[in-house]
Order: C-alpha cells, then sequence, then structure tokens
C-alpha cells in the first residue's frame, strides 16, 4: 500500500521539471547544439518564452521575444550581428537557428523555432538595433506562422517568413521617427497600391528589450504571391533587363504600347502614394515584379521601406520621382519609373486625363482629413500603447497630414501646367449627394484640375424629397447633373420642406 513506503510521487513531479532546467542550462551554454535545435519544445518551455521578464508580461501588450545562441549572434568569426562585416553578410551561411514566441495581453499566444538572418539594406550598418528575418522551415520543427498571430484576424494566409523592422529613424534635425513604416504603407494601400502589411509590437532578444519594431511580411515571388494572388510572380534581373529595352525601342512612347508591357494603374498608384508621403530613397529594390499569368501589363511594382516619409511638407516629390532633363532617377540605369512616367505626363493627353482621373479621386475621397486624422490617431495610441518613448515626431507628422494636401495639389498643378486647383464645395445642412460616385454630406469640399468634368446626383432612395439644385447661386433643375470645373463651384442640394433629412452620407 501507498502508506506502508516512502511515496515517489514528489520524483516523479520534480523529474521532469529538473531535466527541461538542465536542457536550458546546456543550451544557454552551447554544449549540445544539436540537442537544442533537434528537439520540440513545448511553447513555454522554450528558450524565447521563458526569457521574457516578468515586468514585460506586465504591461499586456503585443510582444515578440526571439532567442539565438549568444554565439550565433556575438562570436566574432560567426556570430550575424558581431560587428559590422558581419551584419552584411547575405545567404544560407549566414542563417542562424532560434526560438520565437508570441505574446497578446501578456498571455503567450504562439511559440516555434525559427531560422533568423539579419534583414535590412544601409540599415545594417547604423548604430541601433539590428533587424531580422524570420523563416520557419520545417528543420527547425516549424510550420507556415498563422497571418492571425503576426496580424490580426482579418490577415487569412500563414506566413513562410517575417521581419522584425527597427522602424527607427533619425531625422536630420534629429528627431526620432517612429512607425512611418506602417502609416506609409497604410496610405499606399488605401492609394490602391501594393504594400505589405505591418504591426508595431515590442521586441526582445534573448530577453532584452531593443525598441518598438513593426512586423512585416515579406515580398517574396512565392511565399508572398502564392498566398495573396494565388500563384507565384518572377523576380529575375535579366528578364527586368528585357523590360527596360523594349521601354526605350517603344517609339513614341504612349499609354497605349507601353500599357502592353507595364500595369499603368499599379505604377500610377504607386507614384501618387509615393508623392503624397514625401517618401526619399523611393526607388528601392527589389520592387518589381512580373506576374506571366498576365497577357499583357505584366510588370507591376511594390511600396517597400517608405520609413524616409512625412519629414517635409513642402517637398517637391514631382521633382525628386522625375526628370525632363535626362537626369537619371532611381538606384540603377536600367530603373524604368522615371523615363515611362515623365514622357506620359509630359507627352501623352490620354495618359495624363487618366492621371487627373486617379489623383483627384484619391485626393478627394480616399486621402481625406477624416482618413488621415483617424490614421494618424491610431498610430499615436498604439506608440503610447507600446512604450515608444521618443514622441517629438508626432507634431512634425501632425503638421505634415494637415498640409500635405494642399501642397500636393500646388505641386501636381505646377509640374502639369494646368493652373491652379478648382475647388468644389457641397453647402447646406442636410441630405447627402453622390459626386463622381461618391455619397458626401453637406460641408464636402473638393478641388480639380481646371477643365475636369464631374458629376453630381441624388441618392435614389432620396429622390422623392429633391427639389432642385442651386450652382453658384443659380438654380439648376435635375436629379443629376454634369458640370466643367472651369471656375470655384458652390454647390447646394435643396430639399422640400417637409421631409426630415440625415446629414450623414
Amino acid at each position: 500500500m501507498i502508506g506502508d513506503r516512502p511515496s515517489r510521487l514528489p520524483l516523479l513531479i520534480l523529474l521532469p521539471v529538473a531535466l527541461v532546467a538542465l536542457g536550458l542550462l546546456v543550451e544557454a551554454r552551447g554544449l549540445f547544439p544539436v540537442l537544442r535545435f533537434g528537439i520540440t519544445r513545448a511553447p513555454e518551455h522554450s528558450p524565447s518564452t521563458l526569457g521574457v521578464p516578468p515586468s514585460e508580461l506586465a504591461r499586456a501588450v503585443s510582444t515578440v521575444s526571439l532567442y539565438l545562441r549568444p554565439e550565433d549572434l556575438f562570436d566574432p568569426a560567426t556570430g550575424i550581428i558581431a560587428s559590422k562585416s558581419n551584419t552584411m553578410k547575405h545567404g544560407n551561411e549566414w542563417e542562424r537557428p532560434g526560438w520565437v514566441s508570441f505574446f497578446e495581453n501578456g498571455r503567450l499566444v504562439y511559440s516555434t523555432g525559427v531560422g533568423v538572418r539579419v534583414h535590412g539594406g544601409s540599415s545594417r550598418q547604423l548604430p541601433r538595433p539590428q533587424g531580422f528575418r524570420l523563416y520557419f522551415r520545417r528543420k527547425y520543427s516549424a510550420t507556415p506562422l498563422p497571418g492571425e498571430i503576426a496580424f490580426g484576424p482579418s490577415h487569412a494566409h500563414p506566413l513562410r517568413r517575417l521581419i522584425l523592422h527597427n522602424d527607427l529613424r533619425i531625422g536630420r534635425d534629429r528627431v526620432r521617427w517612429h512607425l512611418v513604416n506602417p502609416l506609409a504603407y497604410d496610405i499606399a494601400t488605401a492609394v490602391g497600391a501594393i504594400a505589405s502589411p505591418t504591426r508595431p509590437v515590442r521586441f526582445l532578444l534573448n530577453g532584452e528589450f531593443q525598441d518598438v519594431y513593426v512586423l512585416a511580411e515579406h515580398f517574396h515571388p512565392r511565399d508572398f504571391f502564392v498566398p495573396h494572388r494565388g500563384h507565384p510572380v518572377s523576380l529575375n534581373y535579366d528578364e527586368f533587363n528585357q523590360m527596360w529595352r523594349q521601354v526605350r525601342a517603344i517609339r513614341p512612347l504612349r499609354m497605349a504600347s507601353v500599357g502592353h508591357l507595364v500595369d499603368l494603374d499599379n505604377l500610377t498608384r504607386w507614384f501618387i502614394a509615393t508623392v503624397f508621403c514625401a517618401t526619399n530613397d523611393a526607388y528601392q529594390g527589389p520592387g518589381q515584379f512580373r506576374d506571366p499569368t498576365r497577357e499583357s501589363a505584366q510588370w507591376f511594382w511594390v511600396n517597400w521601406d517608405m520609413d524616409q516619409s512625412f519629414r517635409q511638407p513642402e517637398q517637391d516629390t514631382f521633382w525628386y520621382l522625375l526628370s525632363r532633363t535626362g537626369r537619371p532617377r532611381g538606384r540603377r540605369p536600367n530603373e524604368p519609373r522615371p523615363r515611362i512616367m515623365v514622357t506620359l505626363l509630359d507627352e501623352d493627353p490620354e495618359y495624363r486625363a487618366y492621371f487627373q482621373r486617379v489623383w483627384t479621386e484619391v485626393m478627394n475621397h480616399v486621402l481625406t482629413p477624416a482618413f488621415l486624422d483617424q490614421r494618424y490617431n491610431h498610430y499615436a495610441a498604439e506608440a503610447a500603447r507600446l512604450g515608444v518613448r521618443d514622441l517629438e515626431y508626432q507634431t512634425p507628422l501632425k503638421q505634415f497630414l494637415q498640409r500635405r494636401p494642399t501642397v500636393a495639389w500646388q505641386i501636381a498643378t505646377d509640374w502639369l501646367r494646368t493652373g491652379p486647383a478648382v475647388t468644389c464645395r457641397i453647402r447646406g445642412t442636410r441630405g447627402a449627394v453622390i459626386i463622381d460616385g461618391h455619397r458626401v454630406a453637406p460641408g464636402w469640399q473638393g478641388n480639380y484640375f481646371p477643365g475636369m468634368r464631374l458629376s453630381l446626383s441624388v441618392p435614389p432612395e432620396l429622390t422623392s424629397a429633391f427639389s432642385h439644385w442651386v450652382v453658384n447661386g443659380g438654380e439648376v433643375s435635375g436629379t443629376a447633373l454634369t458640370l466643367e470645373a472651369s471656375a470655384p463651384l458652390d454647390i447646394e442640394p435643396v430639399w422640400t420642406q417637409a421631409t426630415t433629412l440625415s446629414q450623414a452620407p
């Protein structure tokens, strides 16, 4: 009977705990590295989980903890961040095994083994915490990372690669800018360009807080585009050179001809997003891809690495991106975007009209004050929640977002030589209307290039309550009309007195 002899129960309980502790001690000392990554640990027992200080868990915010053996980080010969020369190394031989753990509200939600490389371009050489790229490979006992772990429930696709990006950038005035990429990507996505999903988190490396980092999905031709588009795309330098030769051979270069090679809608929206954000170092690579499943317009671009945005609200980004003198723009001699854009804007009336339509829709109905305020407030709240210490950047950022729409319109009309933009206002105190296909409330204001035509109509459910329009003081009948923006327009819908209408659009 149990009561007749000493119980072995305490030994049975303590033995697994002791083995785990011994295993972690062996791993920490680097005695048996094969064992360290040759076994699968429960998430709560992985080094990236156990190494998180209780004070970090008590914050109860989105946190990512990464653990590598110290020698894989700091060994002078093989450590991936041991020296500036080591951080510049690329490829499989500079990938090291590690563990990563994700926490939400102080609770562990996911942990796995990963491959780890240094991530970044010139940022690898800067004296600040380093960025990393994680690879979820079978040899580390990892499966693709569930998208909701990285980016929330709206992200349905699993990830094979994840970037841990230190988004801190120090401006010329020594202001320390944070969370620039997420905001710029939100703007680019709203414009209709292609940008990576992102999320700010607190980041720990071997138990030590590094900074507030940004999670981002890597633009890999297969790993990104297969789940997002259903098929891989091509990123091939020889193919890109061939496309550049084809662009140069087109005479004359016009929308109809170059549009068979390049997705001009994509290029236009890349351009507008970059112009609005006043992004420096915008010609990043690899940012160009070819979609072989398309019959035409196979080449397209993504908005990537926009951390040099929002610095100067007055910046003439048209001039920075384009050149009328043939002066090279971009990092590479085969960069086709400046040649395509400047030629089409200057010489092709069809593309100029197309560009003006897209620009006007984006500026009037997408990058609205309400949208920009909402995004600013969101990331200001994230900075406070995650513990960003340097908040000085928020003042010039808010000023930029308030000033930039007016400045961007001025730059666009100057570059296109159209004359000043024409303002259109919807007057009144009640009743929504539809302008250029967008439902707007009284008080709405937008701009148009001189001579553009705009359409107005009454929402179908409100036609019975509609009386007439007052346009620049004159009465105009009909529930729908088309106007030319040759002079400022003050438009008021007049409703029957007996009808009560909501002011909401």
